[in-house]
């Protein structure tokens, strides 16, 4: 099934010094039920550590590269973004989220049984 997706620009700034030496392109997928249950897991009730893990387990790709955690991308990567970076990546995950208006929609059609 298609995922959603979200692309951004990081600022290499943002980033550990020394591994990124330009700006470059992040891209966000929207997670599937099992990655939402994994981060969900290994937050055990915590509601930050379960913020900063869904947005680490959405990141498909750089630069249009996908990103494998097969091979450990993912992990690296996360360490590289460094905190600024990893706050973008959670701040830039949010917007996934639905908008006020589908929110709305959805409370005017709420029938309580």
């Amino acid at each position: 099934m298609p995922r959603r997706t979200l692309t951004f620009i990081v600022d290499h700034t943002l980033c550990v010094p020394g591994i990124f030496e330009e700006d470059f392109e992040l891209t966000l997928g929207a997670l599937t039920p099992r990655l939402e249950i994994e981060a969900s897991k290994a937050a055990k009730g915590d509601p930050t550590t379960m913020a900063f893990g869904m947005a680490r387990l959405s990141i498909m790709a750089v630069n249009g590269e996908r990103v494998s955690s097969a091979k450990g991308e993912n992990d690296f990567l996360w360490q590289a973004l460094d905190q600024g970076g990893r706050q973008l990546v959670v701040a830039m995950f949010a917007k996934m989220s639905p908008d006020e208006e589908a929110v709305g929609k959805a409370e005017a059609s709420l029938r309580l049984g």
